[in-house]
Parts: C-alpha cells; sequence; structure tokens
C-alpha cells in the first residue's frame, strides 16, 4: 500500500485546499518552528479517527479548524483526505485499487466519515487499518515528544505498538468485544435469573389462580345460559301475559268507552229535554202574555160594548127625556140649570171613580213589573241551580270512580297479601333449618381449624428440622464443591505449573536451548539448572531465590567437558549466554562467623534452608554458604552492620543487604517465582491428595449422612403437611358448605326482608287506599247531599214561579176588569158632557126647540141604530179574541202537558245516567287493576330486559340467537342457585390469571430458553476469549521474540555496539504484563534506562521503532522531528537507517535536521508568509541534483 496524496482544507492553519503528493522513499518537511509542519502529521492522525483533542495539541475538537486571522475570517469546517494506493489489498476488507478516506467537522460539532466518498462510522475506519500499523495504537505515527515516552520505563504506549506491530489488534478488539458480551451477557444472566426466581414465585399460585378462575368460568358460562334462559323465558311470560292483559284492558277501556259514550249521549239527551223544557217554558210565556193581551183587548171590547149599551140606554133615556121635554115645552131655565149642575156633579162623580181605577191600575202594572223581574230572577236561579247540580254530578262520578279505583287496588293488594303470608310463613320454617345446619357447619369447621393449627405447629417443628438439616445438607454440600472446585483449581494450576516447568518458562533462552538439547540427548553430563536439582520450602522460597539471584538459572554439569560442550553450542546457535557449574571443579566456601544465632531476627544460612541431593551440597554450599537469612530488613541491617557487612542478608520476602553495605529491594524480578515452581507443584500435589482423601473418605460419608436425615425428616414433612392438606381441603370444603349455608340464610333473610318490605309497603298503601276510599266516599255523601239541596231547591224555584205566573194571570184579570171600568166612567163622563152641552143650547134658545128636539131624537135614533151595529161587530171583534186567547189557553195547557213530560223523561235520563256511571266507575276500578297488572308485568319484563343487558350486554334478539331454551324452569332456577353457590364457595375469583398464569408461564418458559441461550452464549464466548486469549499469546510472544531479537541487532547497529533488550515482567501472563527495556550502550553499564541521556534515549526508541517496522512493516510512516535530540553523526546514521527501510515503508519525516533532508528525495517546505497562514514549497531534491551534476 501507498499513501499517494494528503488533503488539506480549513485544518488548522492550512485555510485554503493544499494538496501533498507522496512517492516512494522518503518526503521530508521542513520550515521554521511555528509554520505549521506538525500540522500536517496531526491531519493525518486526525483523519485516521483520532478523538483526543489533547493529542492533537488543542483543548477542544473545534481547534482543528482554521480560526481565523487579521485578514481572514475563521473557517466553518475542517476536511483532511487520504489518498492510498491499495492495488496490493493491504487493507483489511478493501477491494479497490484506490481508496479514499476523508473526515469533516464543522463548528456545529457535526463530523463525519467517508470511504470512497460513501458516509460510513468511526469504527469503520479502525477496522479497516486494524494490524497495519496505521491503527490507533499504531506505530506509525509518532509524534513530537512520543518518541522520548517509547523508552521510558513505564510506557503504555509501548505495549500498545507492540500488539499491533504483532498483528493481534484485531484478535484483541474481537477480545474485548467478546468481554462485553460476556460481560452483558453476565448481567443478563443475573437479571435473567431474578426474573426467573421471581416468575417461579408467581407461576405457582398462579396456576391455582388460573385453576380456580377456569372453574368459574366454566360455572360463569353455566350460569349466565341458565340466567339467559330464564330471563328469556320471564320475558316470554310476561310477553304473553302482557298481550292477554292489553286484550283485557283494551276491552275494559272499550266498556268504559262505551259507558262514556251512553253517558255523553245522556247527557246530551238531558240537555237537549232541559233546552226542550226550557224553550217550552218560553213559549208558555208568551203565549199567556199573548192571551192576556187577548183578553185584555175583548174586555176592551166589551168594555166599548158595555159603553155602546149604555149610549144606547142613555140615548133611550135621552129621546124619553126628549119627548119629556117635548111635552113639557114649557119648561124654565132654572130647571135646566139644576139639570146642568146635577150632569156637572155626576161628571166629577164619575171622575173621581176613574183616578180611582187608575190608581189600581197603575198598582197592578207596578205589581205585574216587579213580578216579571221576580220570575227573572227566578228563572236565572233555576239555570244556575241545574248547572250547579250537572257539576255536582260529574264531581260524584269522579268520587265514585276513585272510590272504585282504590276498592280494586285493595283487593288485588289484600290478595297479593295472602300469598305474601304464605311464603313468609314457608320461608321462615326454611330459615329456622339453614341456622341449625350453619351452626352444625361451623362446629365442624372449627374442629377442622383446630386440627389445622395442631398439625401447623407440627409442620413448624418438622420444617424446622428440615430446614436445619437441609442447611447442614447444604451447607457440606457447598464445602464439598468448594472443596472439589478447589482440587480442580489445585489441579489446573499443577497442570499449568507443570507445562511451565516443563516448558521452562521464566528460563532464559539460553538455558532452554541447552536443556533442550539434553533431553534429545546431544548434550551429555547436564544435570540442569540450579532451581530444578533443589526443594525448598515455600516460606523461604523467596529468599532463597533472592539469595541465587541468576545463579537460580546456572546449569550443573559433571564435569568442564560438559560445560564447554555447552557453550560451543549455545556459541554454534546464537542461542545466547548461560553459566556453567562443573560439580568437578565448584568447592564450598568455608564460613566462620560466631554469634549469628543470637541475632534477632536470624533464621540460618541460605544453604541450609534447602533440600537436594548429597553430589550437589558442594555447589550449594559454594553457592550460599555466605549468605544468611532474616526475618525482616531491620534484621537484616542490623545483623549486616553487626558483622561489618562481610557477607550478604536475605531476608525472608526477597529484600537483600549486599557485602559491603549496599542494598538491593522492591519488587521481584524476572526470574521471581521460577525456584518456588517445584515446591509449588509437590505442595500442591500433596494438598490435592489430602483434599482427595478427606473428601471420599470424611466429607462425603458426612453428607450422605446428612442427606438421609435430610430425607427422614422430609418424609415426615411431607406426611404431615399431607395430612394437613387433606385437613385444609377439609376446611375448604366445610368453609364452601357454610358459605353456601350462610348464603342461602343471606338470601332467604333478604327475599323475607323483601316481603316483609312489601307487606309494610302493601299495608301503608292499603291504608292509603283505604283513606282515598274514605276521602271518595265523604265527597260522594257530600256531593249526593249537595245534589239533594240543589235539587230540593229548583223544585222550590218551580213552585215559586208557578205562584208567580198565577199571581200574574189575577193581576191580568183586575187590570183588564178596571180598564173596562175606566172606559165605561169615561163614557159616563162624555155622555154627561153631551148632556150638560145640550142643557146649555136649550137654555140659549128655546126657539125651534120642538123641531131641535125632534131632529136630536131622530139623530140619536140614527146613533143608536149605527151603535148596535157596532155592538154587533164589537162582539164579534171580543168573540174572535176571547176564541184566540182559549185556543192559547189550550196550547198552553198542551205545552204543559209536554214540559210535564219532558221533566218525566229527564228524571229517567238522570236516573238512568247514575246507572251509567256507577257502570263506568266499576269498569274505571277494573280498567285501573287491569293496568296496574300490566305494569307489574312491563316491569318485570323490562328488569329481565336489562337485567340481559347490565349483565351480558345482550339484546333480547341477541340473546333468542343464542337459542338457549329452559324446558324446566323450576329445575332450570334450582340448578342456577347451586351454580351460584359454587361460585360463591370458590371464594375470590382472579379471572384475569388465566391469561397472566399463560403470560407468565409462556415468560417463564421463555426465560429459561433465554437462559439456556445466555448460558450457551456464555459458554461459547468463553471460549472463543480463552481461543483468542491462547492465539493472543501465541501471536505476540512470537512476534516479541522476533522485535526483541531484531531490537537488539538495530541497537547495536544505529549505536556502533551495546545490547538492548525487551523483557516481559511476568512471563506467564504476556498479554497484560508490563514490558521493560533494558539497554547498555558500548561501554556503559546502565541499571536504570532513566539515567541514559535524551539522546541515547532518542536513538533507543527509533531503534525500537526500526525493529519493529522490520518485523512488521507499516506502509508508511510520520515521524515528527524524533531525531532532534540526536547529534549530526547518529542523524545520518537515523536517515541512512530509513533509507534501508523504505522498501517495504513510505517515509514522511518532519525536520529540521541537515542529515534528514540531505536523505529525502521530496521536500516540502512549510513557510507563512501571511501571519496565520501556512504555505506549502515541494523541492524533489533527486531531480535537482541531477541538474547540477551532483549524482554520480
Amino acid at each position: 500500500m501507498l499513501l499517494k496524496a494528503l488533503e488539506l482544507q480549513g485544518f488548522k492553519s492550512f485555510p485554503d485546499k493544499t494538496t501533498l503528493e507522496f512517492g516512494k522513499g522518503i518526503t521530508a518537511v521542513i520550515g521554521p518552528n511555528g509554520s505549521g509542519k506538525s500540522n500536517i502529521s496531526d491531519a493525518v492522525r486526525w483523519v485516521l479517527g483520532e478523538q483526543s483533542s489533547k493529542s492533537l495539541r488543542g483543548s477542544k475538537m473545534e481547534d482543528v479548524i482554521f480560526g481565523g486571522t487579521s485578514l481572514r475570517k475563521a473557517m466553518g469546517f475542517a476536511e483532511v483526505t487520504l489518498r492510498l494506493d491499495n492495488t496490493d489489498r493491504t487493507l483489511n476488507n478493501c477491494d479497490k485499487d484506490d481508496v479514499s478516506v476523508t473526515r469533516r467537522y464543522y463548528r456545529s460539532g457535526e463530523s463525519e466519515y467517508q470511504l470512497n466518498g460513501e458516509t460510513v462510522r468511526l469504527r469503520d475506519i479502525h477496522e479497516l487499518f486494524m494490524d497495519t500499523g496505521l491503527g490507533r495504537d499504531g506505530y506509525s505515527m509518532v509524534s513530537q515528544g512520543r518518541v522520548a515516552d517509547l523508552i521510558s520505563s513505564r510506557s503504555p504506549q509501548r505495549r500498545d505498538m507492540l500488539e499491533e506491530a504483532a498483528g493481534i489488534s484485531h484478535f484483541r478488539y474481537r477480545r474485548a468485544d467478546a468481554t462485553r458480551r460476556l460481560e452483558q451477557a453476565e448481567e443478563n444472566l443475573v437479571r435473567l435469573r431474578d426474573i426467573l426466581t421471581e416468575l417461579e414465585g408467581r407461576v405457582g399460585p398462579l396456576k391455582t389462580q388460573s385453576e380456580k378462575a377456569q372453574k368459574f368460568l366454566v360455572l360463569a358460562g353455566e350460569k349466565k345460559e341458565l340466567e339467559i334462559g330464564l330471563w328469556l323465558k320471564t320475558i316470554e311470560r310476561s310477553r304473553e301475559g302482557l298481550r292477554a292483559q292489553e286484550d283485557k284492558i283494551s276491552l275494559a277501556a272499550a266498556d268504559y268507552e262505551q259507558a262514556e259514550r251512553e253517558l255523553e249521549q245522556i247527557s246530551a239527551q238531558i240537555e237537549e229535554l232541559m233546552s226542550t223544557g226550557s224553550g217550552i217554558t218560553v213559549r208558555i210565556e208568551e203565549l199567556r202574555t199573548k192571551a192576556a193581551s187577548d183578553e185584555e183587548q175583548a174586555t176592551a171590547v166589551d168594555g166599548r160594548i158595555a159603553v155602546e149599551h149604555n149610549n144606547l140606554a142613555h140615548n133611550r133615556e135621552t129621546i124619553e127625556r126628549i119627548k119629556r121635554d117635548m111635552e113639557a115645552a114649557t119648561a124654565t131655565e132654572q130647571h135646566l140649570e139644576d139639570q146642568i149642575d146635577a150632569a156637572q156633579k155626576e161628571i166629577e162623580s164619575i171622575d173621581a171613580e176613574i183616578k180611582g181605577c187608575q190608581a189600581q191600575l197603575l198598582e197592578l202594572l207596578d205589581s205585574t213589573g216587579k213580578l216579571k223581574e221576580q220570575e227573572s230572577a227566578i228563572t236565572a236561579e233555576r239555570d244556575s241551580a241545574e248547572a250547579q247540580a250537572k257539576t255536582i254530578n260529574e264531581s260524584l262520578s269522579a268520587a265514585k270512580i276513585e272510590q272504585s279505583t282504590a276498592r280494586s287496588s285493595a283487593q288485588e293488594i289484600a290478595a297479593r297479601l295472602g300469598t305474601v303470608d304464605e311464603v313468609i310463613a314457608s320461608r321462615g320454617g326454611l330459615l329456622d333449618a339453614l341456622r341449625e345446619q350453619a351452626e352444625v357447619s361451623r362446629r365442624n369447621l372449627d374442629a377442622c381449624l383446630e386440627n389445622i393449627e395442631s398439625l401447623s405447629n407440627s409442620i413448624d417443628g418438622y420444617s424446622m428440622i428440615v430446614r436445619s438439616r437441609s442447611e447442614k445438607a447444604e451447607k457440606m454440600r457447598r464445602e464439598l464443591d468448594a472443596a472439589t472446585l478447589d482440587i480442580h483449581q489445585k489441579q489446573a494450576r499443577i497442570r499449568m505449573l507443570e507445562d511451565l516447568e516443563k516448558n521452562m518458562e521464566g528460563y532464559s533462552g539460553s538455558v532452554k536451548a541447552v536443556m533442550r538439547e539434553a533431553k534429545r540427548g546431544t548434550l551429555r553430563g547436564i544435570h540442569g539448572p540450579v532451581s530444578q536439582l533443589i526443594t525448598v520450602d515455600a516460606k523461604y522460597a523467596a529468599a532463597v531465590e533472592t539469595a541465587l539471584g541468576a545463579a537460580v538459572q546456572n546449569i550443573v554439569t559433571d564435569d568442564e567437558s560438559a560445560a564447554k560442550r555447552a557453550i560451543a553450542y549455545l556459541k554454534e546457535s546464537r542461542a545466547g549466554r548461560a553459566t556453567f557449574l562443573p560439580m568437578t571443579a565448584i568447592k564450598p566456601r568455608p564460613f566462620r562467623e560466631d554469634g549469628l544465632d543470637s541475632c534477632v531476627g536470624f533464621i540460618d544460612m541460605a544453604d541450609r534452608l534447602l533440600r537436594c541431593d548429597d553430589e550437589y551440597l558442594p555447589i550449594i554450599r559454594n553457592l550460599l554458604s555466605h549468605t544468611a537469612v532474616a526475618d525482616n530488613i531491620d534484621s537484616a541491617i542490623a545483623i549486616s552492620k553487626r558483622f561489618g557487612h562481610r557477607f550478604k542478608v536475605v531476608t525472608l520476602d526477597g529484600q537483600v543487604m549486599n557485602a559491603g553495605g549496599s542494598m538491593t529491594g522492591g519488587s521481584r524480578g524476572q526470574n521471581a517465582g521460577i525456584l518456588s515452581r517445584g515446591n509449588d507443584i509437590e505442595q500442591l500435589k500433596k494438598t490435592v491428595a489430602k483434599l482427595e482423601k478427606d473428601l471420599a473418605e470424611r466429607q462425603q460419608e458426612r453428607y450422605k449422612e446428612l442427606a438421609g436425615e435430610v430425607s427422614a425428616a422430609q418424609a415426615e414433612y411431607d406426611g404431615v403437611t399431607a395430612e394437613l392438606q387433606k385437613v385444609q381441603e377439609e376446611k375448604i370444603r366445610r368453609e364452601g358448605e357454610l358459605r353456601m349455608i350462610d348464603d342461602k340464610i343471606e338470601t332467604a333473610e333478604s327475599a323475607l326482608n323483601d316481603l316483609e318490605a312489601e307487606k309494610r309497603s302493601s299495608a301503608e298503601r292499603t291504608a292509603k287506599l283505604e283513606e282515598i276510599q274514605t276521602q271518595a266516599q265523604k265527597k260522594i255523601d257530600e256531593f249526593t247531599s249537595q245534589l239533594d239541596s240543589v235539587n230540593e231547591k229548583i223544585t222550590e224555584i218551580e213552585s215559586r214561579r208557578d205562584e208567580l205566573l198565577s199571581t200574574r194571570e189575577q193581576n191580568a184579570d183586575k187590570e183588564s176588569s178596571i180598564n173596562l171600568s175606566i172606559l165605561a166612567f169615561k163614557k159616563d163622563i162624555q155622555a154627561r158632557e153631551e148632556v150638560i152641552e145640550t142643557l146649555k143650547r136649550r137654555r140659549s134658545s128655546h126657539e125651534g126647540h120642538a123641531d131641535e128636539l125632534k131632529s136630536e131624537i131622530d139623530s140619536i135614533t140614527e146613533q143608536m141604530t149605527a151603535t148596535n151595529e157596532l155592538i154587533e161587530q164589537l162582539k164579534g171583534e171580543a168573540a174572535s179574541l176571547r176564541a184566540e186567547a182559549q185556543q192559547k189557553k189550550d196550547e198552553i195547557s198542551s205545552l204543559a202537558q209536554k214540559r210535564s213530560g219532558v221533566e218525566g223523561e229527564s228524571t229517567k235520563l238522570r236516573a238512568q245516567e247514575r246507572s251509567v256511571s256507577d257502570r263506568r266507575e266499576r269498569l274505571s276500578g277494573e280498567r285501573a287493576r287491569l293496568e296496574e297488572r300490566r305494569d307489574s308485568m312491563q316491569r318485570e319484563l323490562e328488569n329481565a330486559q336489562n337485567k340481559l343487558y347490565d349483565e351480558y350486554q345482550l339484546t333480547r334478539r341477541e340473546a333468542e340467537e343464542l337459542g338457549i331454551i329452559i324446558e324446566d324452569p323450576q329445575k332450570a332456577q334450582r340448578d342456577l342457585n347451586d351454580i351460584k353457590n359454587k361460585i360463591r364457595a370458590l371464594g375470590n375469583v382472579n379471572v384475569g390469571a388465566i391469561e397472566e398464569y399463560k403470560e407468565v408461564s409462556e415468560r417463564y418458559e421463555f426465560m429459561k430458553t433465554q437462559i439456556d441461550d445466555v448460558e450457551s452464549s456464555r459458554a461459547e464466548l468463553l471460549t472463543l476469549i480463552g481461543d483468542l486469549t491462547g492465539k493472543m499469546s501465541e501471536r505476540f510472544r512470537e512476534q516479541f521474540d522476533r522485535i526483541n531479537t531484531i531490537f537488539g541487532q538495530t541497537f547495536s547497529e544505529l549505536f556502533g555496539g551495546g545490547k538492548a533488550e525487551l523483557i516481559l515482567e511476568n512471563p506467564l501472563d504476556v498479554l497484560e504484563c508490563a514490558i521493560e527495556i533494558k539497554v547498555q550502550p558500548p561501554g556503559k553499564n546502565v541499571q536504570n534506562i532513566d539515567l541514559l541521556s535524551g539522546g541515547e534515549k532518542g536513538l533507543a526508541a527509533i531503534a525500537l521503532l526500526f525493529s519493529i517496522l522490520k518485523v512488521t512493516p507499516a506502509p508508511f510512516c510520520f515521524f515528527d522531528e524524533v531525531e532532534a535530540a540526536l547529534d549530526d553523526v547518529n542523524v545520518t546514521r537515523y536517515a541512512q537507517y530509513a533509507r534501508r527501510m523504505t522498501k517495504n515503508t513510505q517515509f514522511i519525516l518532519i525536520t529540521h535536521r541537515r542529515g534528514t533532508m540531505e536523505e529525502a528525495d521530496v521536500l516540502y517546505g512549510v513557510t507563512m508568509q501571511e501571519d496565520g497562514v501556512s504555505k506549502l514549497l515541494e523541492l524533489k531534491t533527486a531531480e535537482m541534483a541531477k541538474k547540477l551534476g551532483l549524482t554520480q
């Protein structure tokens, strides 16, 4: 893979789009301080996914965006693109020749990555460059200051680079992902087990509740079917009863309406008769008035006739007088005066009579007017009385109807009360029997409860015994499991230590090589390293191992020849160096120091704290006889000072007081644990054997014994539990029986209470109805009395009216007689006045008196003739008027008879009206009773329909569509009561428990499956982690050894000699332990790398980088002033060494050093002609040298 180009825009000091093109070899980036050279390496680090703004030399990520200058505005984003040649398919899972990686960041905080123009995740970028050396922990990007960190004594970056170089990053990534998933699986497992435990606690009770709920649903279904059937039967019966009742009501209504019509007809007839009677009375009055008028006229005519007769008589007298006068013609004037005076007196007398008659006439007329007024008042009074009688009749009829209705309702209630009393009597006996049964059931239940309490106490005792024994057994089982696990762990530890011992882990490569060849038989006379030839107690292992130091890996041989052969082999195979101890040459050194035993803290000399074969004693004494062992550092210091620091003192924890007074201490070194490994194996084997023996002989027997005790106690507990369960079942049965009886009692009491309430209500209603009847009877009596009074009043009015009519007729007769008298008197006056006139004329003149008298006689005779004719005419008129008056009187008699007939008919009709009214009242009562019965049936029907809807949300039609038929309602009702009692016996029912149990059980099974899956995944993850760890360890150890070897070579080449090596602090944990670096420049013996100079550190770090690149070349490297601390000679070496490695790696070197620039193929100059803005200048040195003729 080759880095072709780097494009920057808006990144730090590069606001303009800037492109750097790279070829093979070395490209150097140069420029003054602050010009922006390092921003180029930051850009590459950033585009590869760097997330730490601190690593990019900023305080926040926004700092990578060009911030503007006095002449330029700040940019809104930063963008960097890497263009790569991937024809060799170095990049993971990328099958394209040209690859572009872009990162863009906006000031708003939004960020995006693109791979070949397509948006991808940061994770995709990391996976793309993983194990190429370009990853986030890669060694291809070395910035300022980081080079010193690589060589520091404790550098975490060193391990990251080595792992990247070893190609295990993707393994570590997969292992980290698997570990994360394992942790999640463990968390899920804990959570799922908690949930499963909770579900286990719920599923049992829910199952019981579900079974009870299913029984309830079956009973509820049967109850529903019976209730719907009974309600439908009630509805059907009520509907049929309503239809029959409606028919009866219709008939009663028809009869009632017929009576109403009859009453209306009778009332109309009565009204008509009353109207007819009134008309007849008016007609009679008219006829009477006319007859009276005719009588008056006839009387008047009679008066005229009488006047004419008087005139005739007067004329006759006058004639007689005239004749006398004629005879006595000689009468004197005095005689005439006397006659005139006499006539005048007669006139005055007659006039007085007339005035008397007129006064009488006025009195009669006044009396007649008063009679007419009285008659009008009487007529109005009669009409009012008749109207009052009609109103009273109507009120009377209403009161009779009310009385009849109340009487019918009272009779209905009385009949119902009889039935209620019978039911109350029968229910009372049933209730007494039920109460006796309840008392017996309670006594049985109390006995069950006492038995349950006794058994519960027994169970508590057995439970404590079972629990105690179970706890002991469980404790013993846990101890067995723990012991078994401990044995397995120790056996695994033994196998691991034996493998380590077999593979000689922790030993140097040279020791391993010699022992490997010795086992093959190639090298003879090899006994082994000192550590394998001695045995040390664990408490002294650290002290002895520290005392031996590097000698613990010294190899014991038969003689010098064997040692010589081994050295020759190591030299030939370049397998390193080793120290050999020929048994023929090594002799013990005598040690003579008195007083050690009395020193505080002194334990013994080191050679006496171990065991070995006698043939090795001289070697052991040679190595350890001058080393004392103390219990702690203070004791060691005291011993060393006391004896003048003449020998070494070692503490039990491995601290050292060297001969001469120097001290060595701290954590244990590389070889720690080698010596104790064999002891550990032996001790572990003994411990395992002891544990296995103890497990087999004592613990298992004890566990079996405890298990038997638990089983026996459990059996007793189960027996008592079974008995308790039976008693509890009996208790449940007794409770159900008691509840059933209590329910029956409650139902019976409720029914009795309802009946008593109905009885009280009926009594109240009966009292009210009786009150209504009493009040109605009072009204009837009152209205009857009023009606009788009004009828008597009407009779009395009629009598008074008849008397008035008789008085009026008498007055009319008197008036007619007086009028005739007045008329006769007026005629007499007129005759007297004529006589007077005649006498006056006679007196005036007596001449021709005879002739005048004769003429007067003739005239009077003519008048008398005319008067006779007039009399005859008047008699005819009077006869005619009297005939008409008689005719009117006859008509009046006829009308009076007719009125009497009308009044008789009216009386009959009133009697008929009372009869029909009574019948209507009876019909009204019957109708009210029928309607009340109908309303009761309607309420029963509506109650049944409402129950259907309220209980089951069914209409009548929907219920009928269910096709439920009840053949025997009484049996169905008994069955329904039994089902209700069974439902009550179930107690509280959780219907939702069915679905809840189904859901919980399904969830329980699902959780069990999930736990199995998670445990399976956990096992797979553990296997995967183990496999990955094994592969990583193997791969890392292999690559680490290669890099370590090459590091020593590269270091020697760069330094012109010297030694360097990488050391794993714990070879047993190659993936986690720290990696130390040990270097020794030529001519120096450096114990601590921090004592090196800055240049030496930098060159050592460069040697390590080049070593890594030799083993695992990176496609390209960015080194930012890594040679800054080197002198010119070493800079040249560094640049030349980089040139040697350009075959596999492309170098981009940011530098100030001339030697580096001279070795570069291309130079990029970074300038900052404009403040805050970096610009590039490209210079191809090879072409320039060619043009200048500098090439050879």
